[in-house]
């Protein structure tokens, strides 16, 4: 039992929400945000502004957003609010 408890509380610790961080760069195919720049396929990369599906253009220089994929990488997903 004691073991379970431990993996359980590891698990949700690395499975945890991702932080937003404001973008500070938005240029056709990449953004910027916390000095990490990130690759946007117009495909490929799902994106989200205020619930709503988007495209990696309604992505605005200020907006806070987290980011899902390897920074240098192209972004899987990015979550604006």
């Amino acid at each position: 039992m004691k073991k379970t408890l431990i993996l359980a509380t590891a698990f949700a610790l690395t499975v945890g929400p991702a932080l937003a961080d404001k973008v500070e760069k938005a240029e056709g195919g990449s953004i910027t945000a916390a000095g990490k720049e990130y690759k946007l396929s117009g495909s490929r990369s799902k994106v989200t502004i205020k619930g709503a599906a988007g495209t990696r253009d309604d992505i605005k220089v200020g907006m806070d957003c987290a980011i899902t994929g390897p920074a240098g990488g192209e972004a899987s997903a990015v979550d604006c609010k």
